[in-house]
């Protein structure tokens, strides 16, 4: 699935299969979304191969539908097979045996425990948590997020920031420094100071609160006050800008806010709150700018939103995958 150059029209449609197979396996990964997505904006002949295979797959519904009527209708008795499986069956016999079985076999199911393991605290897709790590340091935890904490019991002295999003509140009674770090940078602050730390697919950013914290990457270090955010990735570290925190932290009131954003970088971030995956197979409707206010219980939903809002295609997947074009 990795052949990302020119291919002869018959081999696309063989990987747009192949694909396909796969997306509906329930075995697919949020990477393998990532990775079908950069197929599909590939090549114009990628994403015509994709759209007359899911073209297929919409007309195989009603077709084996009637079949299994006729079945029941025939043989009463015989066991009659959910319309789902028999479409993806139907799929993988367009593609060899060895690579439906490489594609189903090959990958793990995405699952981010819930708990903490006394080293590391983690939340799953869609879940947010409030935990005090140790004394005087409250974190608040957003969806699909992994934290590893530095030192155990009364003794931890900080945290990495892995993926995900968090708060990170420092009472003015406690004494003893609490350094976070993320990606290659390292925050330092004064009791008394919150600050959001964020970090995904390595980019990375601090929004302070209150008090102010110094952010440390390299030989670059820059002081990040209230209402101020300070991005950065393996490029280096960009300047300070205002922000509105209520709008920039609205998860934590359960709101996802987007202001003139391209619908790509829209659904990448909603895709952390939900099961499954949006996929936009189409470069055009990926680059539109967005306005847009989502609450986390309309995620269930939002693809059918997107879909209404921007006259997209949605082509509804197993396990939560949506393909939109």
């Amino acid at each position: 699935m990795s052949d990302m150059g020119t291919t002869s029209i018959h081999e696309s449609e063989r990987q747009a299969r192949a694909w396909l197979v796969h997306l509906t396996s329930g075995t697919a990964t949020r990477e393998d979304g990532e990775a079908f997505r950069r197929w599909c904006l590939a090549s114009e002949q990628h994403a015509a191969a994709f759209a007359r295979t899911r073209r297929m797959w919409e007309d195989l519904g009603p077709a084996i539908a009637q079949r299994a009527e006729r079945m029941d209708r025939d043989q009463p008795s015989a066991p009659r097979h959910g319309v789902r499986m028999n479409r993806r069956m139907f799929l993988a016999t367009a593609v060899s045996a060895s690579v439906a079985a490489v594609l189903i076999g090959r990958y793990g199911a995405d699952l981010v425990p819930g708990a903490a393991d006394g080293s590391r605290l983690r939340t799953a897709v869609g879940e947010q948590r409030r935990v005090e790590v140790v004394r005087g340091v409250t974190v608040e935890m957003n969806t699909a997020t992994d934290i590893g904490l530095r030192g155990s019991g009364k003794d931890i002295t900080g945290m990495r920031l892995r993926s995900g999003e968090a708060v990170v509140r420092i009472d003015a009674s406690r004494t003893i420094p609490f350094v976070v770090e993320l990606a290659d940078a390292t925050l330092t602050s004064t009791p008394g100071t919150s600050f959001a730390v964020r970090c995904i697919d390595r980019d990375a950013a601090v929004t302070c609160l209150d008090g102010h914290a110094v952010l440390a990457l390299g030989a670059a270090r820059t002081e990040v006050k209230p209402a101020q955010q300070v991005a950065f990735d393996d490029r280096g570290m960009a300047p300070a800008v205002a922000v509105n925190p209520d709008t920039a932290l609205a998860w934590r009131q359960r709101v996802l806010i987007y202001d003139n954003q391209p619908l790509a970088d829209v659904v990448a971030d909603i895709n952390r709150y939900r099961p499954g995956r949006i996929v936009i197979t189409d470069r055009a409707l990926g680059e539109r700018r967005v306005h847009a206010r989502f609450t986390l219980d309309q995620m269930a939903d939002v693809a059918t939103l997107i879909q209404d809002a921007y006259g997209a295609h949605a082509t509804h997947l197993p396990g939560g995958w949506v393909l939109l074009s």
